[in-house]
């Protein structure tokens, strides 16, 4: 009786993983008709600059056609033009909601990653100083003459670059990796996680999507490196790594039964510092520092390294606010990676 029990129970199991993966495809389907990452908008113009003799309002009445027949006489630098009329008219409009005052409001916005689309998709940046004493950052995209909302405004924090900090300030939290899943979207925090230990390192992963999902390491999804555990929805797993390194993991769907279909549901690198640093070759020591640069308050605009060390890559608009940003922030960098590796930070 008892192994009937089981038996009846295993199979319910089963059925309900199977219902959830068939329903969790489905709204995937249906979310990716209806959605997209994108959410452009006119803007209400509250400053009167122009460009090519046009104010924003009447630029966001022109066709695209007519936007179209610009960018043949002038190019790109037509819509990056138009863009950074657009995007700072917005950019202040935000700042007036959050009740942030400028100690200069005739800043500069720059341009940044532009997706080569056309109409092309144009990022910008700002930095701004405040009457309050804070710098703030501003970010956001436009596309003809739309801007993506909403603006994000991050408020710049700074730190005393003398102190020396304990390794525990840079290490994540309650060693656990959350795999969300909102809206089937893959989303996973932190995407670079850093624990230190020699052996038998515990990592967590904790499933908060409603389908059961497989870790696996990097290489073709069905033949990974290595296979991870599998967790349900809503339940967390521990794996334990043998050895401190480097390992890139993903996450994904287990595929119902007739199918080899599986969503990948996101992924990360997982940085595990070992207790004697001089075990680290240089390639370990530049994948780490980059691991803790990108988790940081650092305002970077791009990250790499090559055989010199860390580059760290801004965006010029920092340099209108800070003039002495590239000096803190190498002091900063230098500050949070507990091992030596060079950094360098080019001039605008």
């Amino acid at each position: 009786m008892k192994t009937r029990y089981k038996i009846i129970l295993i199979a319910i199991v089963l059925l309900v993983i199977i219902i959830l993966a068939l329903i969790s495809n489905r709204y995937v389907e249906l979310n990716n008709e209806s959605g997209g990452r994108f959410n452009y908008q006119d803007t209400v113009q509250i400053i009167d600059d122009t460009y090519l003799g046009k104010n924003i309002s009447q630029w966001q009445k022109e066709s695209n056609d007519s936007l179209m027949s610009y960018h043949a006489i002038h190019g790109d630098s037509f819509f990056v033009n138009l863009g950074a009329l657009v995007i700072k008219n917005e950019m202040i409009h935000h700042l007036e909601k959050h009740n942030i005052h400028l100690t200069n409001s005739d800043f500069k916005v720059h341009s940044g990653m532009m997706l080569t689309s056309l109409p092309p998709h144009v990022g910008f940046e700002a930095f701004v100083n405040s009457t309050d004493g804070n710098t703030y950052r501003l970010s956001g995209m436009t596309m003809r003459a739309t801007v993506n909302e909403p603006i994000h405004i991050t408020k710049l924090q700074f730190f005393d670059t003398s102190k020396e900090l304990p390794l525990e300030s840079i290490l994540s939290q309650n060693n656990t990796i959350i795999i969300y899943g909102r809206n089937n979207e893959p989303e996973v925090n932190p995407r670079n996680f850093l624990i230190s230990g020699n052996s038998e390192i515990a990592v967590n992963f904790q499933n908060n999507a409603l389908v059961p999902i497989r870790i696996q390491g990097d290489g073709d999804w069905q033949n990974p490196n290595w296979y991870g555990p599998t967790v349900l929805p809503l339940t967390t797993a521990t794996m334990n790594f043998e050895n401190y390194g480097v390992y890139e993991w993903h996450s994904r769907t287990l595929p119902v039964p007739g199918s080899i279909a599986s969503d990948h549901m996101g992924g990360g690198v997982i940085h595990i510092i070992p207790d004697d640093m001089g075990k680290l070759t240089f390639q370990d020591k530049e994948n780490i520092g980059i691991a803790i640069l990108q988790n940081s308050e650092i305002p970077w605009g791009g990250m790499w390294s090559n055989n010199d060390g860390i580059m760290i890559d801004f965006n010029r608009a920092i340099f209108d606010a800070l003039p002495n940003a590239r000096e803190y922030y190498k002091a900063r960098a230098e500050q949070l990676i507990p091992f030596d590796i060079p950094i360098i930070i080019e001039k605008p």
